[in-house]
């Protein structure tokens, strides 16, 4: 520039009157630090623009905010000079100014400032970065309202059953089916996930000489944050990104005369205030070209201009489908979060302390709703905050995280100001606020909505500076929290606040009371609301409601306490009379129960409960379901549905309960060390189960191990199922060996679908003669060949043999099978009931048998042998064998007997 920014600035400035320039500096508010301009004059607030903005920003600011003023004329005037102002940036380069530019953005990036850290530390970049789980996929939500509104559970689910996991390095590596390679990559997730911090170390490691390196010789960092600032204003695109540059002018014309070796970052891409989809028809091709700022970016992304050049953007989900018609042909790459593995890792990191960090993360662990909430990065500085705070005060970091309500009162404390002001004015009206969306299901908010709540964003300013109530990046003037459960947490806390003098009217009449909430949650559809009320009963507990009282002047009213108990012991009967209401969107008493965090109260809660069967969506389900079955005299099974994963020390947790009769696993996985098993606990002697299922469960041999090692000194267990589990030869030999031990007492064995051969199928029957506990037999949907069938036969007809129930449905058995058994059915008087559904008898079997049964009189009270077709004459035979025998006979499907014992029936 001819003359110093300063200066310039104090000369235009002189033109304003005193009341002028009062109006100037009060525009400038959101500028410049708090109180620096108060009594500054001209020179003074020339100096602060420049010394706080920098040259270029501070020019522009002056001129935004004479545009605003309506000081139209000094504006066209400083405008004009401002535009010959801008220096050309076409030079040629010297050799070493691509190293001179990677150490100014390696110094620029490589230090980062902590949400809640002192001004002036930083911190190291990659001392605190931590891996992120990347997916190839695109996943478009074109409301942001699902966005905000999307199940927490559902990201964690999402993130288990993920395949592909692409590295930062490979993002734009050629197209695995296709071969092309993309020179569009867009990085997407939702807030929070780590969508900056993951542009910034692409910029940071190509700096340091790490990423990219035969791929880019440069790489732009363009935040749209920063470009909103610039408006409508006029700039050509070399100077935007030359801004960065360390030396007074940018080679400009060597660097952009190689765009397929440029790769430009546009961080934040649903951050921009103006459109980009406005300009299809005013596009520009030229680099050197004054334009302004929304037709340079627009240009940019359609590829109108350096069309060879790479992008990687950054965006929210729910952004992205007003950008998707600018793009041409882009990757999109979904930002996951942390896996369980590298939350550990953040917890490590941001203790500075491994121990401290690994204790830290054990406790995270301990309270499975927090764990899952913490693949979301934000999450995990919220709980590492709340975590360190307590530390520095001395306090036990146990308490932090008990339950989902005590972890945010504790970080909701933190950073609330002592202001009595603030507390009993700005926090009411912004859970009247919270109440107010939570209902209408409106989770953006106007600044006319804050109005109507009698707050400005000033009001509510410690909640914008962390984050928790922020701007939206959508839209200018709308306001949103930033994840759903701080919404819900505020929501509950209206309840709260609004009833700090009992009999005190309900001001907030067009709020629903807390009986309209408990309807709602009795219902189908009330997954958005289960947290809130997860909420409503922490604040029951007299620890947090304590706080509650002492920090924010509010406690629960004796009216609000008694209708939450009221309804959680209906839910509690309910759930108990109809288990096959129990479904995910219904809120789970016992997760209720346990958020009090009172013993003695869930005991007086479920004293007259005779027997619950709690089942269990996801595994953090089981430590609030078996806190409330230790204290239910009555409490017997937990059943785990479909999905879930299960690790070692879960398994521990469960086979400790005492109170536990039956557990059942249903196509879950047992992954890292849950494989095995636990032994230990499963043959200790506080284990009372007397029923224990692993259907379709992947089993591996060390499982089988464990389990069968239990057996061997477990007398409780009683019923054993591990349908749908393949089993090798060695797996049938350890539970041959267990069932020959006498402290086995297992009464009923399930072998359902487990591919048995008929090496295991001879080992099996040959240790029936050997065991005389084992009642009952279900070997259905397994081949059975030949010699197995004779093998079976042999150890039935041994007198050791004490089995009354077998179960053989299509098991590939024919007329021969028929010949073989029938001297036992009319021998073995142990044998009650036999089932030899859907197998090949057909009519020559079926003769052989009514023949046979005919002749003899045999024990068995039961016979089904269905068959997807019999011919009129074994139908006939058999009616007529019915007529005359005392044993039941069927031979409609199986699932249609009345007669049969179907709770013991095969499940599968």
């Amino acid at each position: 520039m001819a003359e110093g920014v300063r200066c310039q600035l104090v000369r235009h400035l002189e033109h304003l009157t005193s009341e002028e320039l009062k109006k100037f500096k009060l525009y400038l508010v959101d500028h410049l630090p708090r109180g620096c301009l108060e009594g500054a004059d001209l020179t003074k607030v020339a100096d602060l623009l420049v010394s706080s903005l920098g040259q270029q920003e501070a020019w522009e600011t002056a001129l935004s905010t004479w545009e605003k003023m309506g000081q139209r004329e000094l504006w066209e005037r400083a405008r004009k000079e401002d535009l010959g102002l801008v220096p050309d940036p076409i030079l040629p380069a010297s050799s070493d100014e691509r190293n001179k530019y990677q150490e100014r953005m390696r110094k620029k990036f490589q230090l980062m400032r902590d949400r809640n850290s002192r001004p002036g530390e930083h911190e190291l970049f990659h001392h605190r970065f931590t891996q992120l789980l990347l997916v190839p996929e695109y996943r478009c939500k074109e409301q942001k309202q699902r966005e905000l509104l999307v199940q927490r559970y559902e990201h964690a689910k999402i993130m288990e059953e993920r395949g592909q996991i692409i590295e930062v390095s490979a993002l734009f590596d050629p197209d695995k089916k296709t071969g092309t390679i993309p020179h569009t990559v867009v990085l997407q997730g939702g807030a929070g996930i780590g969508k900056t911090t993951l542009a910034i170390k692409v910029i940071l490691e190509w700096a340091e000489g790490k990423l990219y390196q035969d791929r880019f010789d440069y790489v732009f960092y363009l935040t749209c944050r920063e470009l909103n600032h610039l408006g409508e204003r006029e700039f050509s695109f070399a100077y935007l990104i030359a801004n960065d540059w360390p030396g007074p002018y940018a080679p400009m014309t060597e660097i952009l005369s190689q765009p397929e070796r440029l790769l430009f970052i546009i961080d934040g891409l649903d951050e921009l205030k103006f459109p980009c989809d406005e300009h299809r028809y005013d596009l520009c091709k030229d680099w050197k070209q004054q334009r302004p700022v929304p037709i340079l970016l627009s240009s940019l992304l359609r590829k109108t201009m350096l069309p060879e050049a790479s992008l990687l953007l950054t965006a929210r989900l729910t952004a992205l489908g007003k950008f998707i018609p600018l793009l041409e042909n882009p990757r999109h790459v979904e930002i996951l979060g942390f896996s369980a593995e590298h939350r550990k890792e953040y917890f490590c990191k941001f203790f500075r302390n491994k121990n401290l960090g690994k204790r830290a993360f054990s406790l995270l662990k301990g309270n499975g709703a927090l764990f899952t909430m913490c693949s979301v990065p934000l999450m995990d500085w919220i709980v590492c905050t709340c975590l360190k705070q307590q530390m520095e005060k001395g306090r036990g970091l146990i308490q932090a995280l008990k339950t989902t309500t005590a972890l945010y009162v504790c970080y909701i404390s933190l950073i609330t100001p002592n202001d009595k002001n603030f507390i009993s004015q700005h926090l009411r009206g912004l859970c009247r606020l919270a109440a107010e969306g939570f209902w209408g299901r409106k989770m953006l908010f106007e600044e006319e909505d804050l109005r109507r709540h009698n707050l400005e964003a000033a009001d509510v300013s410690a909640f914008l500076d962390m984050n928790i109530f922020q701007k939206d990046i959508d839209r200018e003037n709308y306001y949103s929290f930033i994840h759903l459960s701080f919404h819900e947490f505020f929501a509950a806390m209206f309840y709260v606040m609004n009833t700090e003098k009992e009999g005190e009217k309900n001001p907030d009449s067009s709020i629903p009371d807390v009986k309209k909430l408990l309807e709602k949650c009795s219902r189908y559809e009330a997954r958005h609301v289960i947290l809130a009320l997860r909420f409503l009963f922490g604040f029951l507990n007299a620890e947090t409601a304590k706080k509650l009282e002492r920090k924010f002047r509010c406690r629960m009213s004796q009216e609000i306490k008694s209708r939450l108990l009221q309804w959680i012991e209906r839910e509690t009967k309910r759930d108990i009379e109809q288990p096959w209401f129990s479904t995910s969107n219904v809120p789970k008493w016992h997760s209720l129960l346990y958020e009090i965090q009172n013993a003695e109260f869930v005991t007086q809660m479920l004293v007259n409960i005779q027997e619950i069967t709690v089942n269990i969506h996801y595994p953090y389900e089981a430590l609030s379901a078996i806190y409330c079955m230790k204290r239910c005299p009555g409490a017997q099974r937990l059943s785990m549905l479909e999905g879930c994963k299960v690790t070692y020390s879960f398994c521990r947790y469960l086979f400790s309960a005492s109170c536990l009769k039956s557990l059942h696993f249903s196509n879950i996985s047992f992954v890292d060390d849950g494989r095995k098993l636990s032994s230990k606990t499963l043959g200790q002697g506080n284990c009372q189960l007397q029923t224990l299922s692993f259907m379709f469960c992947r089993l591996t041999h060390r499982c089988y191990q464990n389990v069968f090692s239990a057996l061997s000194s477990n007398k409780s267990l009683k019923n054993l199922d591990l349908s749908g589990n393949s089993f090798e030869e060695g797996g049938i030999k350890l539970l041959c060996k267990v069932l020959e031990n006498q402290n086995c007492k297992l009464e009923t064995l399930r072998l359902t679908h487990c591919k048995l051969s008929s090496a295991c199928c001879q080992d099996l029957f040959t240790t029936l003669t050997k065991n005389e506990s084992l009642k009952e037999l279900y070997l259905s949907h397994n081949y059975f060949g030949k010699y197995a069938m004779k093998h079976l036969c042999e150890a039935l007809g041994n007198h050791n043999c004490k089995l009354h129930t077998v179960r053989l449905i299509q098991c590939n058995l024919t007329a021969t099978g028929v010949q073989d058994l029938l001297p036992v059915m009319c021998s073995n008087e142990n044998l009650k009931m036999l089932d030899l559904s859907s197998n090949f008898f057909r009519d020559e079997g079926m003769k052989l048998l009514c023949e046979a049964l005919e002749k003899q009189t045999v024990k068995l009270q039961t016979l089904n042998f269905w068959q997807d077709y019999l011919s009129e004459e074994s139908e006939r035979a058999l009616t007529s064998l019915q007529a005359r025998t005392s044993f039941h006979i069927t031979w409609e499907e199986y699932h249609k007997a009345e007669f049969f014992d179907w709770d013991a029936e095969d499940t599968v």
